[in-house]
């Protein structure tokens, strides 16, 4: 685990600027692969967060909530926040444009 600061990482997963948030989920997915790292995350909130990003965001910020829930699942956590919305978000074909 590289040093980062879970804490900031988290508020900035929240940030109301995009750019904020997807340099703070682009990290996430290098770190979050780490258990103790995960932990700290959950305790942290990030959770919460990284799910509505994964539920709300597009583009590369969907791209890297998705590579960053998925991680954090291979480490057998996270689960709690996996229902049938989610599911579904992730199951669901973008819409072509």
């Amino acid at each position: 685990m590289e040093n980062v600061n879970v804490a900031e990482l988290v508020e900035r997963l929240g940030s109301d600027e995009d750019a904020v948030r997807k340099m703070a989920v682009f990290k996430l997915q290098s770190n979050i692969g780490d258990p103790s790292f995960a932990d700290l995350f959950i305790a942290e909130g990030g959770l919460v967060r990284l799910r509505y990003l994964t539920l709300h965001a597009s583009g590369n910020t969907l791209a890297y909530s998705l590579t960053s829930f998925a991680r954090l699942l291979e480490v057998d956590k996270g689960w709690e926040c996996v229902d049938a919305e989610l599911v579904e978000r992730v199951s669901t074909p973008p819409p072509q444009q």
